[in-house]
């Protein structure tokens, strides 16, 4: 019997809006979106084990992913 890993973050976690940039940047970087959602958890765990504010802005975001991100609001 084959082994079933519940995702790891799902649309109620993100919202609608959240959810569709998660699902655009990994189509985008050609990843499965669970695989996004670790490289982001570990940005904000280690900005917050630094002391820093732990919001990352657009450009935190955009260095992240290595990509300049479109307005998804």
């Amino acid at each position: 019997m084959p082994v079933l890993r519940p995702p790891a973050i799902v649309e109620d976690d993100l919202g609608p809006v959240g959810w569709r940039a998660l699902q655009e940047l990994a189509a985008q970087r050609r990843r499965r979106p669970r695989d996004q959602v670790l490289p982001a958890l570990q940005f904000v765990l280690a900005k917050w084990l630094a002391g820093e504010d732990v919001e990352p802005s657009r450009s935190d975001l955009e260095t992240l992913f290595g990509k300049s991100l479109e307005s998804v609001a």
